[in-house]
């Protein structure tokens, strides 16, 4: 799915709408390098003795909009009330170029949760211009803010980049040339001395573009830190569950990549069986080691997608979700 200019933290019920950038696909999200493992990572969340808002559990986080758009505090306080957790994710997407958005990382770091930036490089041409190195300027300016902010960040960029929807999705851009890109912008922020990022590659689920391989995207083991897939559970799937929507892309990427895997968008559409659905989400995630924890994109699509993916539709779905998340030590407590 797409978004743009927001942020993924809280459940501010009955305030939301929206779900990914402009546009995008109806697929759900319909989105050799060294061996590595991350097995104590998993458990501390600290690399380098950072603190990158881990809890015991694993993460959580939810993408909304509304009247507390870009209010992290405000987020946290009603996901609290709303399903017992606190986020230690929060997500904000933006349109390339930019400038970091400084007041809104330090207030969600202070709220507890772990800014997560999703950069969109929008226009057929820009993730080319970066590659080429035409953006260095704006790259520095915002790794030398990164820098200053003195705060651990994670960054996506480019993201569900073997989907067809997006201006550098496989229709305008080359494989090669989102490495490119995805490692000169890795680079720069490395000579800036903005060291303290958890890199985010997140490339869609495969089964919408089964052709599309993933390994050709992937930028490598030394400029990416975490794997974010990109999935829904969507009425019109043939077989809508964790096996039949992950596991082919998990299974594809642990050939060239054994790095921790976030499920960075994703939630169950309205209908039948949902509750069953959240469930078996929420519990296989919380029992593979393999994926660090999920942001749940609480959105009403109705109008784009006819989607509706908000907890708060149904009682019994947010009642549901609330249990999990309590159960398996989601979030911050």
């Amino acid at each position: 799915m797409q978004f743009r200019y927001a942020v993924a933290t809280a459940l501010p019920l009955a305030l939301i709408a929206g779900c990914s950038s402009t546009g995008g696909p109806v697929s759900g999200s319909e989105t050799p390098p060294a061996v590595e493992t991350h097995a104590e990572e998993h458990k501390t969340g600290q690399t380098g003795g950072q603190d990158y808002r881990k809890p015991k559990g694993d993460y959580l986080g939810i993408y909304v909009e509304g009247k507390y758009k870009n209010k992290p505090a405000q987020q946290a306080k009603l996901f609290k009330k709303s399903v017992g957790r606190k986020p230690n994710i929060a997500k904000y997407f933006h349109a390339w170029p930019a400038t970091f958005p400084t007041a809104w990382a330090k207030a969600a770091y202070k709220a507890g949760a772990l800014p997560q930036l999703e950069i969109e490089p929008h226009g057929v041409g820009a993730i080319e211009d970066i590659a080429a190195g035409k953006s260095d300027d704006v790259i520095r300016a915002y790794a030398q803010a990164v820098k200053a902010a003195k705060m651990p960040i994670s960054i996506s960029f480019a993201h569900e980049m073997n989907g067809y929807w997006y201006d550098w999705g496989t229709k305008n851009t080359k494989p090669k040339t989102f490495v490119k890109a995805w490692r000169h912008m890795h680079d720069l922020f490395e000579e800036e001395g903005a060291t303290d990022v958890k890199w985010l590659w997140t490339p869609n689920v495969v089964y919408p573009m089964p052709k599309v391989k993933l390994k050709q995207y992937y930028p490598g083991n030394s400029y990416v830190d975490w794997v974010g897939v990109i999935g829904y559970y969507r009425k019109n799937q043939k077989t809508p569950t964790f096996k039949w929507i992950f596991e082919p892309t998990i299974k594809q990427i642990k050939k060239f990549s054994k790095k921790p895997i976030l499920l960075a968008e994703t939630g169950v559409q309205t209908g039948p069986g949902r509750d069953k659905k959240i469930t078996e989400l929420m519990t296989t995630s919380a029992k593979r080691k393999d994926i660090i924890g999920v942001i749940w994109f609480n959105m009403d699509k109705r109008k784009a997608e006819k989607a509706d993916y908000r907890l708060e539709a149904n009682k019994s779905s947010l009642k549901t979700f609330r249990s999990l998340v309590t159960k398996y030590s989601f979030g911050r407590p």
